[in-house]
This record gives structure tokens, C-alpha cells and sequence, in this order.
């Protein structure tokens, strides 16, 4: 289930319909992360490589060890909330009522834990997150998580507010 006022939401439809980022399947681990009230264009998104780094829209495909940490996170900003059901221990899901805020805290934590390759979260279990690749979703991702973590930086700088979404 996905939030019905998630930004995300069409972007999820997207990937559901087969137009698929990384990774192989269908299914799985979709992240996103934006300025919180920017409206995307998906369309132009999937079909412009550079709509990305002038919208400022970052999209992980199975980025496991960077779920685990978001998760964490969220529990942390969320502590009244409690996740149930079957898969209640993967933690925060896109059927929430808020993401995770990139916080100036969150940013310097993510910011170490990019260096160390996210060694503190390591995805024991995941239904399709991709926990069997995790290691290579690191290396594949490391570029793009420091492009993620500047935008952070900057938009914090600027008062603005970061969100991170997930769905699974």
C-alpha cells in the first residue's frame, strides 16, 4: 500500500508498469528523496537523464544498507509510531504518514556511514530489498549517496527540508 498523498506514489506506478531503474525485478526496494513539496515530473524523470540533477530527485534501486540506516532513522523521529503486521521488524514502509527528514543530524551521521560503507547497518533481512547484493549496492551507490549527501547539506543551509520515501 503507498500513501495516497505520497509524492512518490506516480513514480512507484512507473516502476510497477516496467520502467525499472536498476536491479533486474519488478519488485523490491524502491528510495527516493526530494525538497519536500517539490512536484516531479516522472515522465520527463524516466525519460531525461539529466532531469535528476536539476530537479533535484534521488532514486535508489535496492539500496539496502542505506534502507536499514533511513529506517532506523525514522523509528528515531517516529518513536510513538509502531509498525505491525508480518514484516513489522523491516520498519517504515510508504503506507506512513511522514518519511524520514534528512535532519542535520541524519546528514552527519549518513555522511559517516557513507565512509564506512554503512558497516553499522548491515540488512539481514529484506522481502527483495536486495540484501544478497548489499555489498555491491554500497560500491554502485557511493557516488550518488555523496551527490545525495551535499544536496542535504546544501538544502539544510538553504531552510529547506529534505524528505527520504521508501516503498517495499
Amino acid at each position: 500500500m503507498i500513501l495516497k498523498d505520497n509524492p512518490c506514489s506516480s513514480a512507484w506506478d512507473l516502476i510497477r508498469e516496467g520502467n525499472q531503474l536498476t536491479k533486474e525485478n519488478d519488485m523490491g526496494l524502491d528510495q527516493h528523496a526530494h525538497i519536500r513539496g517539490t512536484k516531479i515530473d516522472w515522465d520527463k524523470f524516466f525519460e531525461d537523464d539529466t532531469y535528476s540533477d536539476k530537479a533535484g530527485v534521488f532514486v535508489w534501486r535496492k539500496h539496502a544498507r542505506l534502507q536499514e540506516f533511513m529506517s532506523k532513522k525514522w523509528a528515531d523521529q517516529n518513536p510513538s509510531v509502531k509498525v505491525e503486521g508480518h514484516l513489522a521488524h523491516l520498519g517504515f514502509n510508504g503506507d506512513q504518514d511522514a518519511p524520514c527528514y534528512m535532519t542535520k543530524e541524519v546528514v552527519d551521521e549518513l555522511g559517516e556511514q557513507i565512509k564506512k560503507g554503512f558497516s553499522d547497518y548491515h540488512a539481514e533481512d529484506g522481502f527483495f530489498w536486495g540484501q544478497q547484493f548489499q555489498e555491491d549496492s554500497v560500491k554502485e551507490y557511493k557516488e550518488q549517496d555523496i551527490k545525495f549527501l551535499k544536496f542535504c547539506e546544501q538544502a539544510i543551509s538553504e531552510g529547506k527540508v529534505v524528505e527520504y520515501w521508501c516503498s517495499w
